[in-house]
């Protein structure tokens, strides 16, 4: 009786049957595949010498209930990899957006079938899948999918057609817990804010919604959860790894606005204020307003309205589009009428918005034939090397639209490149570890041709590089050091106990050398210029400490720090624009011939407008010596900043933020800071645990060495041996209480 009564319910709940639920989505996929899947010439009149077209992957599985997530390829020998453009159709993301899993389900089949007829000519969709590889992947919420369209969930049905987010437990009480309606539903998160870039923007677990300014009264409280962290759900992490894997050129991320807020429209990367748009923004702008123009609105109006992206919350387009150089379009399908009931309707949203797709497509194969033709405007070719001929995996810019906040764009397995253009002149650069640096600068695109560019790059002569140390008295090689030396393309780190010789290209290189377990030595930093072979000869002397530790007291105050275990940049969540602050140490620093200061540092920063700085300054007003400045993110984990300088004299120590007039991130955390200087004799006597004071601490550090109870060699051997004898005893436990005893006479 109670399965009758839940499928009555079912039955009056239900979406019109014209859109498919998730089982309906994988059933048809898996007929396509029977069909196609094996199919060496489907349509040999339409699509001649196509061998397989249809190729179904599964690519990852969903947060809690490990529902498959399947990505169909769409593509002449479908079953092999070839050298053409890739592009990805994202059918649905947010579970009550249901237009999306139809667009994409209606364009895989125009696709298969093209002896029918669609809105899309022949031709277009002939060209579509002969010149790129195109994947589509209907859904990658397919528990939402689920949720929207009812599910039976132990002995009861679910059904929340405004559902939103992936059914993830957030309150970790083993229980979906939703509640019907828009908004405040208790589990699950937007996979729309789940991306690591600018994620920390997206709404905490339970924050409030106060709709847009054109429709303020719509209200979805807990619908943008960010989730626990970046990549968090098993479903972004799937589309992360896919679209690393495949590097796409274009892509399209459908979506639909229950609150019409951004009904029908076309968002593109980026343009988070007027004058800080995305360094591609030309090329995104000009093909998200054609995409727009070839979209009409369900009025019949106009059309679709174009606009660069103004939202900072970990959003997949501007992700694709910075972390993977793929331009991705997020289309909002249809009007606040998201899921209509008239099938009319249905089919018209889904007809303007392929035709859309068309030309997204047209545009990365190059196709510009017929209505859906584009411009080609794109420079491509392939890089190897110039003796062996191999490809090679380089690093293409052109440096007319680089900024410092994207990854590096590279060359595919094939060793091609792709880079989409608008009019104008460019710079091209092609760089690959152990190469020389290829440029060409005037080149012009044109609509009507590829620039078609081989590069083979020269390899670098390499040399080596010994490097010999003179080591402090005592020194043991219990207290190995560590070389770190750094290039464009790599930090790598090495274990020295002796001398070391490197083998490098022709280069220019930063190095530090410290200690690995401690900081008894006294930290190197240079740089290298390689050239020809190098024998390179540095003294190591035992560091005195001057400054360690993190106390707010120690400090004189200039702006809006906070200091409790760490020295924050800022007492709220994000630093203010149009700022500078400094914070300095409320001491003078003796620099015996060197100082170091070494930093444990996380910081968030807008790339190449707002700057961490770190600086000695002379005491008596003089220039800052050197100072070191950090700008763009590495908030993932601490690393160590050390800068340093080389003069005798008084300093002070001095952190400032410079920040530009808009957009603020998280700033600079530090949770570790420690100053040094070269002892004044060969180490700094007494001082046993290495932080700066004699105390009492050291006293009994002493005693254990006298005991044994410690090792008596290096480091510990020189600060324990007051008078200098190679005896721990008595005398030098005497002579280190007396060494407190004036120290404290003189405070």
């Amino acid at each position: 009786m109670k399965l009758i009564i839940i499928l009555l319910i079912s039955c009056l709940f239900s979406l019109p049957e014209r859109y498919h639920t998730f089982y309906e989505v994988e059933e048809q996929l898996l007929e396509w595949n029977d069909e196609f899947g094996n199919n060496q010439s489907p349509w040999p009149a339409q699509y001649p010498g196509s061998g397989i077209i249809y190729s179904l992957h599964q690519i990852g599985l969903s947060q809690s209930d490990n529902l498959p997530i399947y990505a169909v390829k769409l593509s002449y020998n479908a079953d092999i990899d070839e050298d053409e453009p890739r592009v990805l159709i994202l059918g649905q993301c947010h579970a009550e957006e249901i237009y999306g899993v139809e667009i994409a389900m209606e364009l895989i089949d125009w696709l298969l079938h093209p002896n029918t007829s669609y809105p899309v000519g022949y031709l277009d969709r002939k060209l579509g899948i002969e010149n790129t590889e195109l994947w589509i992947i209907p859904t990658h919420n397919p528990e939402g999918l689920l949720t929207v369209h009812g599910d039976v969930i132990g002995s009861e049905w679910v059904q929340d057609e405004w559902y939103r987010k992936n059914k993830s437990d957030i309150n970790s009480n083993n229980v979906f817990d939703y509640v019907y309606g828009p908004g405040n539903d208790s589990d699950g998160v937007d996979l729309n804010r789940n991306y690591d870039f600018n994620w920390i923007f997206g709404d905490d677990e339970y924050e409030l919604d106060y709709g847009c300014s054109s429709n303020p009264s719509y209200i979805s409280n807990y619908d943008y959860y960010r989730g626990k962290h970046p990549f968090s759900e098993s479903e972004i992490q799937a589309i992360r790894d896919f679209a690393i894997e495949k590097q796409f050129l274009l892509s399209i991320a459908y979506h639909s606005s229950r609150s019409g807020c951004v009904s029908e429209k076309v968002i593109y990367p980026w343009k988070w204020t007027e004058d800080k748009p995305s360094p591609d923004f030309e090329v995104a702008d000009k093909l998200g307003r054609d995409i727009a123009a070839f979209i009409p609105t369900q009025d019949g109006i106009s059309t679709y309205l174009p606009s660069g992206s103004i939202s900072r919350r970990g959003n997949a387009h501007d992700w694709f589009y910075s972390q993977t150089g793929c331009i991705q379009y997020l289309i909002e399908a249809g009007t606040s009428n998201i899921q209509s009931s008239d099938e009319e309707i249905i089919e018209d949203t889904i007809d303007r918005n392929l035709i859309g797709a068309f030309h997204l497509i047209n545009r990365a194969s190059g196709n510009n034939v017929g209505q859906l033709g584009a411009d080609k405007y794109m420079i491509n070719g392939i890089v190897t090397d110039s003796i062996s001929g191999e490809t090679l995996n380089a690093e293409v810019k052109i440096l007319e639209m680089d900024g410092s906040m994207l990854k590096p764009r590279l060359t595919d397995s094939f060793g091609r490149y792709r880079r989409l253009l608008y009019p104008g002149t460019f710079t091209l650069e092609i760089s690959a570890e152990g190469y020389e640096t290829y440029i060409e600068s005037g080149i012009v695109p044109s609509a009507s041709s590829f620039v078609e560019r081989d590069v083979a790059l020269t390899p670098l002569d390499e040399f080596t590089v010994e490097f010999n140390f003179n080591y402090p008295d005592d020194y043991s090689v219990d207290e190995p050091l560590k070389l770190t030396y750094t290039d464009k393309w790599n930090k790598n780190e090495l274990t020295i106990t002796d001398a070391s010789t490197l083998s490098l290209y022709e280069g220019t290189y930063d190095f530090e050398i410290t200690s690995i377990d401690n900081n008894y030595i006294l930290p190197i930093k240079g740089q290298l210029n390689v050239n020809s072979n190098l024998i390179l000869n540095y003294d190591l002397n035992w560091s005195t400490v001057l400054y360690s530790g993190i106390s707010g007291t120690d400090w004189v105050f200039n702006g809006d720090w906070l200091i409790d275990d760490e020295i924050n940049s800022q007492s709220s969540s994000f630093y203010s624009n149009d700022n500078y602050q400094s914070l300095i140490l409320d001491s003078i620093l003796w620099s015996n011939g060197t100082l170091v200061s070494m930093l444990n540092l996380k910081y968030e920063l807008e790339w190449d407008n707002d700057f961490f700085n770190v600086a000695f300054v002379a005491s008596d007003g003089g220039a800052f010596y050197d100072s070191v400045s950090r700008t763009g993110h590495s908030y993932n984990e601490y690393s160590q900043l050390i800068h340093s300088i080389n003069n005798p004299g008084n300093f002070n120590f001095e952190l400032n933020l410079e920040t530009d007039v808009s957009l603020n991130y998280r700033g600079v955390k530090i949770k570790d800071l420690l100053i040094l200087t070269n002892s004044p004799n060969e180490c700094d006597r007494g001082d046993l645990n290495h932080d700066g004071l004699k105390n009492i601490n050291d006293i009994i550090i002493m005693i254990d060495v006298a005991l044994n109870y410690i090792d008596f060699d290096g480091f510990i051997k020189c600060v324990s041996d007051m008078n200098n004898d190679d005896i721990i005893n008595i005398q030098d436990v005497i002579m280190l209480v007396f060494s407190i005893l004036g120290d404290l006479d003189e405070n």
